[in-house]
């Protein structure tokens, strides 16, 4: 007897429906999971009305990056005929947020949650006319809206850059929105937000996930301080490890002294389980966030990808090293980030077990 049904990815996008130790949890705690096709807009109904005297949840998990407008209305219109079923990590209606950047934007200043001014606009003619409406000082980054890894992005520290970097972002448009159409592909301005540490002289951005109405675990991410992306894979530095792990301990006062704005980052958007990007505005003492992410790495039970044991995110080989031979003093530092974080299984646990209880008090 199925009490949720998982919509995942079609087939023939990447195995990605379930991370490590994921579908077992959500199982212990919600019951049985039946997987279906939730990009062909017709297969979560089909299976709703088949098992509907047992299903109680269903959780929408396409393919954040690369579904279509056309998949996403066929979300919608089932959504609809299901019903006010409860969701579990992102509302049918809510699913836009993770790829519609500007609107993000938009929903999370009407909820009064702090985040990069931003405008988008249509072309080179149009950006003129609406960056002296909105009146965003450089520098900035124009990119398309639903873009991801800094791609498609290009950074505008003075109106000379204009020249190239604005047709460089129309052809991107049109080959992007050429193989694929995406939700609703726009082009965007957005402030850059100073997150540049000068005393430390690194840039750095927190990830942080969410369940429901608690903050589960998180961590820092640290770069040179000339790289506006700070993410880590494929960017640790062992001359960074000081500020890795100030940066991390910082990230578990963050997860403290922000948490009812971290929640509502969520909770804002119509979802209730994200990993949520966020940075430390130093001009102005806040945390101010980016974007969300439901799909976050945290490595597969199938090995894909660099995904390994014993933490599978992270996997680079030197940070494990620093991590395993710092365990005891690192793991008090930032003790989320050892205990509900490094070790996945139970990350999930808790995930799940948080999202049973706050949807149920909810529903």
């Amino acid at each position: 007897m199925y009490k949720v049904i998982a919509a995942n990815r079609s087939p023939q996008r990447a195995s990605k429906n379930w991370r490590i130790f994921e579908k077992e949890s959500m199982v212990r705690h919600f019951g049985p999971v039946l997987d279906v096709n939730g990009e062909d807009s017709v297969s979560v109904l089909k299976a709703y009305q088949q098992h509907k005297d047992t299903v109680k949840y269903v959780r929408w998990y396409p393919d954040p990056e690369l579904i279509t407008e056309k998949e996403y209305n066929g979300m919608l219109s089932q959504n609809e005929a299901i019903g006010d079923l409860p969701y579990i990590t992102n509302s049918a209606k809510g699913f836009k947020y993770v790829q519609s950047k500007e609107e993000t934007f938009k929903k999370w200043k009407e909820a009064g949650v702090y985040c990069p001014d931003s405008f988008y606009f249509d072309n080179a003619k149009d950006f003129y006319t609406q960056q002296e409406k909105n009146n965003i000082e450089y520098p900035f980054l124009i990119r398309l809206n639903n873009s991801v890894s800094g791609k498609h992005t290009y950074l505008i520290n003075q109106e000379s850059q204009l020249k190239d970097a604005l047709p460089k972002l129309d052809n991107d448009y049109k080959q992007y929105t050429s193989s694929n159409s995406r939700i609703d592909t726009k082009r965007i301005c957005v402030k850059l937000i100073n997150s540049v540490d000068k005393d430390r002289k690194v840039n750095s951005s927190f990830r942080i996930h969410v369940a429901g109405d608690k903050v589960i675990s998180g961590y820092g991410r640290v770069v040179d301080q000339n790289d506006w992306l700070a993410i880590t894979a494929g960017k640790f530095k062992s001359e960074h490890i000081d500020n890795f792990v100030y940066y991390n301990t910082f990230c578990e006062k963050v997860m403290t002294d922000f948490k009812d704005e971290i929640v509502e980052s969520v909770l804002s958007l119509d979802l209730n389980h994200q990993g949520v990007d966020a940075i430390y505005d130093f001009d102005n003492n806040k945390l101010c966030f980016l974007e969300v992410q439901p799909t976050y790495a945290s490595g597969y039970p199938n090995g894909m990808g660099s995904y390994t044991p014993p933490y599978y995110n992270p996997y680079d080989p030197t940070l494990v090293s620093h991590l395993k031979q710092n365990e005891r003093e690192w793991s008090t530092l930032f003790p989320r980030y050892y205990n509900n974080w490094l070790d996945k299984k139970n990350h999930f646990d808790l995930v799940y077990s948080t999202l049973k209880e706050f949807i149920d008090v909810r529903s």
